[in-house]
């Protein structure tokens, strides 16, 4: 009974997708002439990461500069490329004189390998991670890449949620990384999450532990499902008139308010480019911060903190050794990062280069990586600052 119905959904796929949807990311690139490269990159617990690289513009002009494009939780470094060109932010960078790479953290559609583990066979062992080793392997391992691959004392970077909150807890834990970052812009900042407007997130944080305790009797620690490229092409399906308009509500109901700044047309192109695994510990240790009111390391109770900590409670991340010049990009709506999350935050970061809180009405989370007016709004600000530190260089 499955069986045939996925096979004419995936028959409707096939005739109604758009053609840049049946594209792989090289394809799509090379449609519109960017080369795009795939880099291989190790971290020290022994995650094989793939980053991918843009090199140069087909515009000719060289690169003089490097920025390190890290997407949310749930997404993938494609994210940056969803709006096409020349407005999403790859090829808007690209097109200026960037060298531009895109982070694939840990359990994404490209980085689902690891020296030892697999993570089909050995679930419980591969997922057992959350933003906090995104931060402390990932990200510095991708760094340390970049800067020999390019030769580069430096680089640009630029985070959307929690990229932003990796961002920070790799520059508070392993501070010496702030000499290597020239700024970093920071989208929808996601730290201070007991501060959400957001009833919804409230109450889901509530329902983590037995959603934790009820996931581990299935042996099920990746979201949304193991396997989940099936799903990806199900939705892809659905997504289509008369359906579209309830995909839009509910990238509205991630997100926040309806602003009615993405098109219909790009959903589809976003649940390609933009949906990737994650584990389930990452959006459990949110949780644990929306309950504490405290931005710390994931609480194992008492027991577990003793072992893992060596005190009953987990640390607190030191934001007050983030050195590097940081750009907040927030909206008062956004549940995720809105204006009161952003004045508390700002306590503790000494070298904020830029506040921008969006001014028109309704932005909400995923506005900043899918919203029609992205140029204006986000990319040319961010573009005239990080020219403001290369002019430092």
């Amino acid at each position: 009974m499955f069986r045939p119905i996925v096979i004419v959904t995936c028959l409707i796929y096939l005739v109604q997708a758009h053609p840049d949807e049946r594209l792989s990311t090289k394809q799509f690139m090379a449609k519109y002439g960017y080369p795009i490269e795939d880099h291989s990159v190790t971290t020290q617990d022994g995650y094989i990461l793939t980053a991918q690289r843009i090199p140069h513009s087909p515009n000719g002009q060289k690169p003089t500069r490097v920025v390190l494009l890290v997407h949310g939780m749930g997404g993938k470094g494609a994210n940056y490329l969803i709006l096409g060109p020349p407005d999403a932010l790859a090829f808007y960078m690209s097109d200026r004189g960037y060298d531009v790479w895109l982070f694939n953290a840990r359990g994404t559609e490209l980085s689902r390998k690891h020296k030892t583990l697999n993570p089909n066979r050995d679930r419980k062992k591969f997922w057992n991670f959350s933003w906090n080793e995104i931060a402390l392997f990932d990200l510095p391992a991708t760094i340390d890449y970049i800067v020999r691959k390019t030769g580069a004392d430096k680089l640009f970077y630029v985070g959307h949620s929690q990229g932003t909150t990796s961002c920070l807890i790799m520059l508070s834990e392993v501070p010496e990384i702030n000499d290597r970052i020239s700024a970093a812009a920071l989208l929808a900042p996601a730290v201070f999450l007991n501060l959400t407007k957001s009833p919804i997130l409230t109450a889901a944080s509530k329902l983590a532990g037995l959603a934790q305790r009820l996931l581990g009797m299935f042996n099920w620690y990746e979201l949304p499902m193991p396997n989940s490229p099936m799903l990806n092409n199900i939705l892809l399906s659905l997504c289509r008139p008369p359906m579209d308009d309830l995909c839009l509500d509910i990238v509205y109901l991630i997100g926040g308010p309806t602003s009615g700044l993405v098109d219909k047309s790009i959903v589809p192109m976003a649940l390609k480019f933009g949906i990737s695994g994650i584990a389930s510990k990452q959006i459990f240790h949110y949780g644990q911060v929306i309950l504490s009111g405290e931005f710390k390391k994931y609480d194992y109770g008492s027991k577990g903190n003793l072992k893992m900590y060596n005190n009953t409670k987990p640390p607190l991340y030191q934001l007050h050794n983030v050195r590097a010049p940081m750009a907040l990009f927030y909206s008062v709506e956004d549940p995720f990062g809105n204006n009161l999350m952003m004045e508390k935050l700002k306590i503790f970061l000494p070298n904020v280069a830029l506040d921008n809180q969006m001014s028109l009405p309704n932005w909400n989370h995923l506005d900043f990586i899918l919203a029609r007016n992205l140029r204006q709004e986000v990319h040319e600000p961010l573009y005239e600052l990080f020219k403001k530190y290369t002019d430092e260089l």
